[in-house]
């Protein structure tokens, strides 16, 4: 089969069926640097799968317009993609994973909406329905390395940098909390993105096919992400 990311109607109409533990594509012709490691982790696999089975409902479902535009966004994307590749094989395997985690997201999103409206508006950590009410703030303080206690808090406080990156988190959180106290529902919102963001840190020590340590790192630097984009919406 040819690689999805070629021409995009291939994308969208793939000639053959792949095997589950693998990408959309095929990994016997991928040559460039994303494909390769797609192919190498289950994890960055399963992303991709979902990623091309979302794509394809997508494009179903789209007049012929809106597919036009849709479908630049995905250049666009894959281009970004392509471009996580770097000098620091762990910075570029997180990219990598970021890049395609959102686009999974993003796109599912848009083909459960039956709607071709922009990635940017699609959904986020922090842009899901909230409850009526708002809830409760999630307690989140920066591991306390003194008497780190938890899994996440003992790697976090083990390896150089990441105290730091949870410390930025929670200052993060704060802000968004202090620019959303009077908006209750943007305000749930980010305390159930907290509460996900705690078990998700926590469920890293057991994540198939990851290094646990990267996969806490990437999910702290995805909280932030998610944050800050929040932060920036009107």
């Amino acid at each position: 089969m040819m690689r999805y990311i070629l021409p995009l109607l291939v994308l969208a109409w793939p000639a053959f069926a792949q095997q589950a533990a693998g990408p959309s594509f095929d990994c016997t012709r991928a040559r460039a640097w994303d494909e390769r490691t797609i192919c190498a982790f289950a994890d960055l696999a399963a992303l991709d799968r979902q990623i091309a089975e979302a794509w394809r409902s997508l494009m179903e479902r789209l007049p012929a317009e809106e597919r036009t535009r849709v479908q630049g966004e995905q250049r666009a994307w894959l281009a970004e993609r392509r471009g996580c590749e770097g000098p620091v094989a762990r910075e570029a395997l997180s990219c990598l994973r970021r890049t395609l985690r959102a686009r999974a997201r993003d796109l599912t999103a848009l083909a459960a909406a039956g709607t071709g409206s922009s990635a940017s508006s699609a959904a986020s950590p922090l842009a899901k329905p909230p409850p009526a009410d708002a809830a409760p703030a999630t307690a989140l303080r920066a591991a306390d390395c003194a008497r780190p206690a938890g899994w996440a808090a003992t790697r976090i406080c083990a390896v150089p940098g990441m105290p730091a990156l949870d410390a930025a988190v929670v200052r993060d959180v704060a802000a968004a909390r202090t620019r959303f106290a009077a908006q209750p529902a943007v305000l749930a919102g980010i305390e159930a993105a907290v509460a996900r963001y705690l078990a998700e840190r926590e469920a890293c020590t057991g994540a198939a096919g990851r290094v646990p340590v990267d996969c806490l790192q990437e999910t702290m630097e995805d909280m932030r992400a998610a944050l800050r984009q929040r932060m920036t919406r009107p």
